[in-house]
């Protein structure tokens, strides 16, 4: 096993993203989050699950670097945010600013972004809310069919996480992050990784059947995990 420190492992990150085509602000911030995602123990959400991934949908033209969003309907409590197909965590850096602008000025702020990519972690952004004593809410439209209804043998719904922070006054911040499958992708990539078993319940395979082995979900045909 290799092991980096998190500033060698940021500037790898950093100098992986800047040579793929990112713009010194766009590499510095996908970089801090993936490596925090890896400080706050969600490896699922770190550098060495996504950088290799985000590399590879630049290389495919699905992320764009350089895009800059750019708002296409606006009213003082609400915001629509063309993503331009940048990377995601500019895209929803970008948006939450706009939404705390917004709730600071009226009490609320809603924000939906569209062309948006992968953001990662999404309690990274609902922290920006509480950082200013706002409740921050985030939900996800993953795109796909990766994941079967209850009772079912195929994927017909995408992960879809949600997440809300909710600051806690004297008491500490209640922060929940979640996607609506029984795991996120990512820590299937990572359990495949690490030669490690699912519990019962997390996937089946192509033909509806229970597995707990995370390369299923991989392998063509494909699993599916479940609610």
């Amino acid at each position: 096993m290799v092991r980096l420190s998190a500033e060698r492992l940021n500037r790898i990150s950093f100098a992986s993203f800047k040579a793929a085509g990112c713009t010194d602000t766009e590499a510095e911030r996908i970089s801090e989050l993936l490596v925090l995602a890896n400080l706050r123990g969600h490896d699922s959400h770190g550098a060495g699950v996504y950088i290799p991934v985000y590399i590879q949908r630049i290389h495919s033209g699905m992320i764009v670097p350089g895009a800059v969003p750019e708002i296409v309907n606006e009213t003082p409590a609400m915001a629509l945010l063309n993503g331009n197909n940048g990377p995601g965590q500019t895209n929803a850096t970008r948006g939450m600013k706009i939404a705390i602008e917004k709730a600071k000025n009226i009490g609320v702020g809603v924000v939906s972004i569209f062309n948006c990519n992968h953001i990662g972690r999404m309690s990274d952004y609902a922290e920006m809310a509480v950082e200013r004593d706002m409740v921050g809410y985030l939900t996800a439209n993953v795109g796909g069919s990766s994941v079967a209804p209850y009772g079912g043998a195929k994927g017909v719904f995408g992960t879809n996480p949600l997440c809300y922070a909710i600051p806690g006054g004297e008491e500490e911040t209640v922060i929940v992050d979640f996607a609506t499958s029984f795991f996120a992708g990512g820590k299937l990539s990572v359990g495949m990784a690490r030669g490690t078993q699912l519990p019962e319940g997390a996937l089946i395979d192509h033909n509806g059947n229970p597995s707990t082995d995370p390369s299923v979900y991989w392998t063509k045909p494909k699993g599916y995990l479940l609610p």
